[in-house]
């Protein structure tokens, strides 16, 4: 999915070909950007982790009635693992986990995941300094994958070599829907351009795994919800404006 949008990106520049004028119209402007939220987990994955990171990249177009459509990518990924049970199986009756010399060790445990969306938009321009600046709703819709990554120093652990991992890792895909509203700012010198807002993502997903440990079958359906604060940067691609010259 990435390879395609990277690909329609490409062709969305090549038919840029606008006017420079920020302050008087709205221009149809490619851009790229990144961008970071900080995210609450709800439903059924609000049960598995905590707090989410989740950093974005996107790509897409405003068009010159501004209407956006965008391609975004994102990275989920924290520490707080609720459902820490998950390799209790190996714990001694203290608690411990022995690895293959006989020693106690620690096993850590993060969240790790990915959403792929197309996005799209509509820009109101009733508060900012030009007509490509103001107030923005967006929706979208994708695919989503999460899982739990045990990490298993040198796999020590016997039962928790890599091809053994398959079998504790939770890992859950689906589809998921996305809403967004913010304030957008492409700045008249064209320098300062930002985006900030309030997102809601909910996902429909299910256990991929046809086992996991300490929990049997693991093809159950699952309600995922993340609410959250995003702030990025845009980087807009404008055309260089030809220069005027004029004959007596």
């Amino acid at each position: 999915m990435l390879k395609y949008g990277l690909l329609c990106f490409s062709f969305l520049i090549f038919l840029n070909g606008f006017a420079q004028n920020l302050r008087k119209e709205g221009l149809s402007i490619p851009f790229f950007g990144l961008s970071y939220s900080g995210q609450l987990p709800g439903g059924d994955f609000g049960k598995r982790f905590g707090f989410t990171n989740n950093v974005g990249i996107n790509f897409g177009v405003k068009t010159a009635k501004n209407w956006q459509f965008e391609f975004e990518g994102c990275f989920l990924f924290g520490n707080k693992i609720k459902e820490d049970s998950i390799i209790d199986f190996i714990r001694t009756t203290e608690g411990y986990i022995i690895d293959k010399y006989g020693d106690a060790v620690a096993v850590y445990m993060y969240e790790r995941g990915f959403t792929e969306m197309i996005m799209a938009g509509k820009l109101f321009p009733v508060v900012g300094k030009n007509m490509n600046s103001g107030i923005i709703t967006k929706v979208g819709v994708g695919f989503m994958h999460h899982k739990i990554r045990v990490e298993n120093q040198d796999y020590k652990v016997p039962a928790l070599t890599k091809p053994n991992l398959v079998y504790v890792d939770r890992l859950t895909m689906g589809v998921v829907v996305k809403q967004y509203i913010g304030y957008q700012n492409f700045s008249n010198n064209k320098r300062v351009n930002f985006h900030f807002g309030i997102e809601v993502t909910e996902g429909f997903t299910k256990g991929m795994r046809d086992y996991q440990m300490g929990y049997g079958e693991y093809h159950d359906k699952r309600f995922e919800f993340l609410i959250g604060l995003r702030a990025g940067w845009i980087f807009p691609i404008y055309r260089k404006v030809p220069e005027e010259f004029y004959v007596d």
